[in-house]
């Protein structure tokens, strides 16, 4: 490490002193309070301090009432709320945080606990060593991560994939929530995006200026949309669009945000994509799905996909424009519904349903199968019901959670004080105190 190099590092850790936390909430009454608790009981390097900005996009579940708790009982920390006269979307939520922060880095925290805020130390030290202005969250680097559905993880793949074709860099998850600046760079770049197409329009726009991107592994814990996920399809198609239209939109000039990049000293960046490149990207880019896609017509799977399923579904939409989620469970979970309409009838919201899962009681003709399939769409069926397959208490995970036991054939699991004079072939039962 040079002296200079020293001398930046150094010069950056004296002048961060406070780190605001920007949160823009809509309806999350239900872990606006569990998230508040962890981000105030995480511990940052280097003495930063903690300013904490919930921004309500009009919130009708009573979040408002949730935050004044938290900001009664810790009146030592620097929380400020405020609420929108109406809903505008995230993005617009977090360009108000932005305005109101006092902070020399901003980050963005969603609501939901689907991001650990004890990951703050490791996205801060790029930023601390002086080497970059933009940090990263990616979840794909953590392989231990998992996502609660398949369309939201290729869908992030490829809009990281097409972000990085048309910027030249390396970009493994970029609708991540965890997205840390330096403020004054924040602040200097024009936002305009009301919802979710603040993500790749930030990145798009950073990007142009020259500032490089650095990623760090975090943790990710993803929820279902019945637990009040909001991201939809189409806003991975809007995130496209714009990625497509500022790195091509000639009226968006940065050139005043590249020449204060320039002046920056404490900042090496990266060169602006020059257009030969971009192009051999992209063009390779085409000749690849045009292969794939000559290749798998070749196939006689094609025939399947196109007629079966894909036709299929457009005819089914047309006839069945709008179905409840039970219908939409019933159609997913085909034999297993009854079954699991009567575990989500005959136990308690709070309860935890333990459910063998022993092969010999599905080659018996189990109403449930192993397919995980099943298994996703079951828990989001019986939420907030937590069901529990028997391999999963083995691993030592649910250990004294578990408050019912789901009788199949006649079974149930092992070594639990269950009741063993029952009759029936399937149901739920609650399970015996434990006896000292």
């Amino acid at each position: 490490m040079n002296a200079y190099t020293m001398k930046n590092k150094k010069q950056a850790k004296n002048s961060i002193k406070k780190l605001s936390i920007l949160i823009p909430a809509y309806n999350e009454s239900k872990t606006i309070v569990g998230i508040l608790e962890k981000i105030i009981r995480v511990d940052l390097p280097e003495t930063i301090k903690k300013e904490i900005i919930i921004i309500d996009d009009c919130s009708t579940d009573h979040t408002d009432e949730k935050v004044a708790q938290v900001m009664k009982s810790h009146s030592e920390m620097y929380i400020k709320y405020i609420r929108l006269k109406e809903n505008r979307g995230k993005g617009y939520a977090i360009r108000t945080g932005i305005t109101n922060a006092t902070g020399e880095i901003i980050i963005v925290q969603d609501a939901d606990l689907e991001y650990d805020p004890n990951d703050y130390s490791i996205l801060l030290q790029p930023i601390l060593s002086g080497k970059y202005k933009i940090v990263y969250g990616s979840r794909l680097l953590n392989r231990n991560n998992k996502y609660s559905y398949h369309s939201f993880y290729w869908g992030g793949r490829l809009i990281s994939l097409i972000t990085s074709l048309l910027f030249s860099c390396k970009i493994t998850d970029e609708p991540t929530c965890y997205k840390m600046f330096d403020a004054s760079v924040l602040k200097s770049i024009p936002l305009t995006y009301d919802r979710f197409g603040f993500c790749p329009e930030i990145t798009a726009k950073a990007r142009r200026c020259g500032y490089a991107i650095k990623e760090v592994p975090i943790n990710y814990y993803p929820r279902s949309k019945q637990e009040g996920k909001k991201i939809k399809w189409c806003d991975g198609v809007e995130a496209i669009c714009i990625l497509f239209k500022f790195r091509f939109h000639n009226k968006w000039q940065p050139m005043q945000y590249r020449n204060m990049c320039k002046a920056n000293t404490a900042y090496q960046s990266r060169p602006v994509t020059n257009r030969r490149r971009l192009l051999k990207n992209v063009s390779f880019l085409i000749l690849a799905a045009l292969l794939v896609f000559y290749a798998f017509s070749k196939q006689p799977g094609y025939h399947w996909v196109y007629f079966n399923l894909l036709r299929g579904n457009m005819e089914t939409i047309k006839k069945y424009p709008k179905l409840t989620f039970e219908q939409k469970m019933q159609m997913k979970l085909g034999t297993s519904y009854e079954y699991l309409l009567y575990l989500k009838q005959a136990t308690p919201e709070n309860a935890v349903i333990l459910y063998p899962d022993s092969k010999d009681f599905h080659e018996k003709g189990s109403p449930f199968t192993q397919n995980i399939d099943n298994k996703i769409y079951a828990t989001r069926f019986l939420y907030p019901r937590k069901l529990i397959l028997e391999s999963e208490r083995k691993t030592g995970k649910y250990k004294d959670e578990i408050t019912h036991v789901a009788i199949v054939n006649g079974k149930g699991t092992e070594k639990l004080p269950y009741p063993v004079d029952t009759e029936f072939q399937h149901g739920v039962l609650p399970l015996k105190p434990q006896t000292k």
